[in-house]
């Protein structure tokens, strides 16, 4: 497992960074397309991100989007399957309910194992 991977997993973990602007407008979207409640707040959406990136059963993959990788970590919440994405500096790019059951075997998506697998790798 390259040490960049788990570094990037590492800064996510530890808090949401978003970019500049961008977490309204990504709550918004959550709202107006039913992955969150209407009177959800930032900090319920920020806890649900947290809860996929800690959650050892957690699946991990690599994304490649016009040649730049992209982590993405895959997590039941609330019986709903979330799918977090985030860059190799932890910040991140977007958070939402996989609707489509295919969804990860689309190009660019290599899966790595588990959250705890690849935690344990990096030892």
């Amino acid at each position: 497992m390259p040490t960049w991977i788990s570094q990037a997993i590492r800064i996510a973990q530890s808090a949401v960074h978003w970019k500049l602007y961008s977490a309204a407008r990504h709550l918004y979207k959550r709202k107006r397309q039913g992955h969150l409640s209407h009177d959800a707040t930032l900090e319920d959406y920020e806890r649900i991100i947290l809860t996929v990136l800690n959650d050892g059963a957690a699946q991990v993959y690599l994304y490649w989007y016009n040649r730049t990788p992209y982590m993405v970590v895959v997590a039941t919440v609330q019986n709903r399957l979330w799918l977090v994405m985030f860059n190799l500096e932890g910040v991140l790019e977007t958070a939402f309910v996989i609707d489509v059951p295919d969804y990860l075997k689309q190009p660019g998506f290599e899966k790595f194992g588990s959250l705890s697998e690849v935690e344990y790798d990096k030892l």
